[in-house]
């Protein structure tokens, strides 16, 4: 019985629960009315009985209950323009029970019945008393009741809700605070901050409880504990501090957008951003380009709508080009984009074609009818695994190869700026035929950066995996924990480098400007990170721990072997010695090449194949090209 009358006062809306709230206080100030002439009578019973029977009976017979109900409702709808309907017992019981707003309509009822008593019974002393006693009641009525509520409902339902506590009490934590107060799903139990003034301080109603060896005492109390970092102006230092100290005691950290409180960025709470995970500063050491002039000039951008590509994208806009031109074949993806651009951007001269990079003359098409200058060259197929079997691999070598050596020609044909390539370090040694494929597009550009009269500077940007790209491990693992395991791993020595979108876009664009025509830049990746270590780090930032070789006890970690056409290890470059740029992020690398015919011979072969290529007689082909093949 207590719980469905829990559930049901839980899941009412929150007009539903103030009317709830209304009914129990006019209930209160009848109720109390009746009881109030029972107590009074008591009291003075032996002292006067005409005394201890007239207030209330005269009242009573003078003022019939319609109208002590009347009254009441006067005193509510006072407590309602005071606001004091807008909590359903909250975390200070006592606050919602006694507080000012209530307590004023109370005073309000109980003065007007004392003024009634007064001008019938013309004794002050009397009249006083009376409202005295009936506010006593009240008063009990409403701590006594609704604190019983409390206990039995609230605590109760307490054991279900999430315990949480917010890092960081600024103006991000309260608004936070803010936001998951409205969940009955939560329970905030308080702030952790770090500056030990304002210790014990009160924010919104909860507790500044202290730094963060406070949290490893909560978690013993709560282990369903979460932690929102909430905190968005502190060095990421700090921050990767507090987060490898929170992991240690496998506690449950969540945040809010990092870049919180600008115009493109709403409050939500979030896995770990990727840059947590990896200890990856992204604005570190990076150039500045604002000061580059491109008021003339139309830049075109492919697999615009892609997870590279759309930042990529953004990131263009923001240095103001006479017009942006974006293409994607997924309709999806575009559609985002566009919404993306019109609610967050406030540069309007874009167009958005639904077109596949394949298509040769579409292309041309709306190269030379929005006069495009300058080309980044994002689109691709990049799942290794799925593009490795044998009836998708010819897709590869169409999407990543010829398409790319047409969209060259096509620049070349047409005196475009620069053309820059998206790549990846899997195009280096490669085992599978998406790096292959991917080698044999940086080999068109170079070869058509070499051919004769040409006006266009062609280089490409090789980098490692992008973190929360469409085919980053992060967001698998994630959902892997969430379904409480297993996590799966290819191999226990598998490695790779990793970048998060935001700085490889940023290092694509400042590479580009770089160019001179015929580069491989390669980034700066950091050293390579195990699998295994971010799998692990992933399941004790969820509040897990890794269970051991065969324990029930925390999430385990099994390993699949690797895919077809994965390596243990990738690599950046083909050649040693990497040139330095003006960017210590950014590096060349000088690569053999080759003559752009044979180049075009091997993508001919390829192409009057049609869709049955057959890999065991193309690959021979491919390797006398493409080194580790």
């Amino acid at each position: 019985m207590i719980e469905l009358l829990r559930n049901f006062l839980i899941y009412r809306s929150r007009d539903q629960k103030s009317l709830l709230l209304i009914l129990s206080d006019l209930f209160a100030y009848n109720i109390t009315f009746i009881f109030s002439y029972i107590f009074f009578k008591l009291i003075c019973d032996e002292i006067c009985r005409e005394v201890a029977n007239y207030p209330f009976l005269a009242l009573y017979s003078k003022y019939p209950l319609l109208n002590i109900f009347f009254l009441s409702l006067i005193a509510v709808i006072v407590t309602y323009l005071l606001n004091g309907y807008k909590s359903f017992f909250r975390s200070n019981p006592a606050r919602s029970f006694i507080g000012y707003e209530r307590l004023v309509g109370t005073i309000l009822f109980c003065l007007i019945i004392s003024i009634l008593i007064l001008i019938d019974s013309q004794d002050f002393v009397l009249s006083i008393a009376a409202g005295i006693s009936l506010l006593i009641n009240i008063t009990f009525y409403f701590v006594l009741i609704r604190s019983l509520a409390y206990v039995v409902l609230s605590k109760q339902s307490d054991e279900k809700r999430t315990p949480i506590l917010i890092y960081g009490a600024g103006q991000a934590g309260m608004e936070t605070a803010a936001s998951i107060s409205l969940n009955e799903k939560f329970r905030i139990l308080g702030f952790i901050d770090d500056n030990k003034k304002i210790k014990k301080f009160k924010i919104l109603g909860y507790r500044v409880l202290g730094g963060i060896s406070k949290v490893s005492k909560v978690k013993k109390e709560y282990p369903n504990l979460i932690v929102v970092m909430a905190m968005i102006k502190i060095p990421s230092t700090v921050r990767s501090k507090i987060i490898s100290e929170l992991e240690k005691e496998e506690i449950h950290v969540k945040t809010i957008p990092l870049n919180y409180g600008s115009l493109e960025t709403k409050l939500s709470i979030n896995n770990l951003d990727v840059n947590d995970l990896i200890k990856r500063n992204p604005h570190e050491n990076e150039i500045d380009i604002s000061d580059i002039k491109l008021d003339d000039t139309n830049i075109l951008v492919t697999g615009a709508g892609g997870s590279i590509g759309s930042v990529i994208s953004k990131k263009l806009s923001e240095l103001k080009p006479q017009s942006l031109i974006f293409i994607d074949n997924s309709e999806f993806n575009l559609y985002k984009l566009e919404q993306s651009f019109k609610e967050f951007s406030n540069f309007k001269n874009m167009k958005f074609y639904l077109r596949d990079v394949t298509d040769e003359k579409s292309i041309e098409e709306i190269i030379q009818y929005e006069k495009v200058n300058m080309i980044y060259h994002a689109a691709a197929y990049k799942h290794v695994p799925l593009l490795q079997d044998y009836k998708n691999y010819s897709m590869a070598l169409k999407n990543n190869f010829i398409a790319t050596f047409n969209l060259c020609e096509i620049a070349y044909r047409n005196r475009l700026k620069s053309f820059t390539l998206i790549s990846t370090d899997k195009a280096v040694n490669p085992t599978n035929i998406m790096g292959a494929s991917k080698r044999l597009a940086e080999l068109s550009l170079q070869g058509f950066q070499n051919k004769d009269n040409n006006k266009t500077s062609f280089s490409m940007v090789r980098f490692g995996n992008v973190l929360n790209s469409s085919g980053s491990v992060v967001p698998l693992f994630w959902n892997q924990i969430n379904e409480g395991g297993p996590v799966t791993v290819t191999d226990e020595n598998v490695n790779r480098f990793f970048m998060t979108i935001e700085e490889a876009s940023s290092l694509v664009i400042q590479a580009s400007f770089l160019a001179r025509g015929g580069e491989v830049f390669l980034l700066d990746m950091g050293n390579p990170l195990k699998i295994l270590d971010l799998a692990k780090r992933m399941i004790r930032l969820s509040g897990n721990s890794v269970a051991e070789k065969g324990s029930k006890k925390g999430i385990e970690i099994v390993f699949s072997g690797l895919r077809p056409g994965e390596k243990l290890y990738e690599e950046l470059l083909l050649s040693s010695n990497p040139i330095k740029t003006n960017n210590p992020k950014i590096s060349k690398g000088i690569e053999k090449s080759f003559p752009l015919d044979e180049i075009k011979s091997l993508k001919d072969k390829i192409g009057n194949l049609g869709n049955t290529i057959d890999y065991s007689n193309i690959s021979s082909e491919i390797s006398k090209y493409v080194d580790g093949y």
